[in-house]
């Protein structure tokens, strides 16, 4: 499934684990974009919008002032349902915060998005893989770190990320 997202913005959080250094081992072999992105978690998939870039940075604060920074666990390697090439690192402890945080920033942000993501049954992961696989990805390690902040990006004419702006959990 190929997606044109240049010039649209996305909202992540970037994974900042220890041991960050075997998700990016995997996704170097078996995600086609491991080299324009740091792993990290969709908070807000890829979307057109008029809101300009200081509008959102104000919006985003403004939906995000009730959150504080928390703990997130991410253990065990799943398939999303149906024949897939994806393979997604899940996310264990706290993936409810980060729904709650993705269901506020449609709702009150870009609420016309909304229904693209439903269509997708949003679940929070890191992607580990979405090229046809030789094995199937073994990976035991438990991974954690405290969400701080959300990462604001534009995705470029080659696909790589341009950072926009954080924006700081308080």
């Amino acid at each position: 499934m190929s997606f044109n997202n240049i010039n649209k913005r996305d909202i992540l959080i970037m994974a900042k684990f220890p041991n960050i250094d075997k998700i990016k081992d995997i996704q170097k072999k078996y995600y086609d974009i491991a080299d324009k992105i740091e792993p990290h978690i969709a908070v807000v998939f890829p979307f057109d919008s008029e809101i300009s870039d200081e509008e959102l940075y104000d919006k985003l604060c403004e939906v995000l002032a009730k959150y504080k920074p928390f703990k997130i666990v991410c253990h065990g390697v799943s398939t999303p349902v149906g024949e897939s090439n994806y393979r997604f690192l899940n996310i264990v402890e706290n993936k409810d915060i980060i729904k709650g945080m993705s269901d506020d920033i449609y709702k009150n942000i870009i609420p016309k998005h909304l229904e693209y993501r439903n269509k997708y049954n949003y679940d929070p992961h890191i992607s580990l893989a979405n090229k046809p696989l030789d094995e199937e990805i073994e990976l035991d390690d438990t991974f954690e770190m405290i969400v701080d902040s959300l990462y604001v990006e534009k995705i470029g004419e080659n696909d790589e990320s341009i950072k926009l702006y954080d924006i700081k959990l308080k």
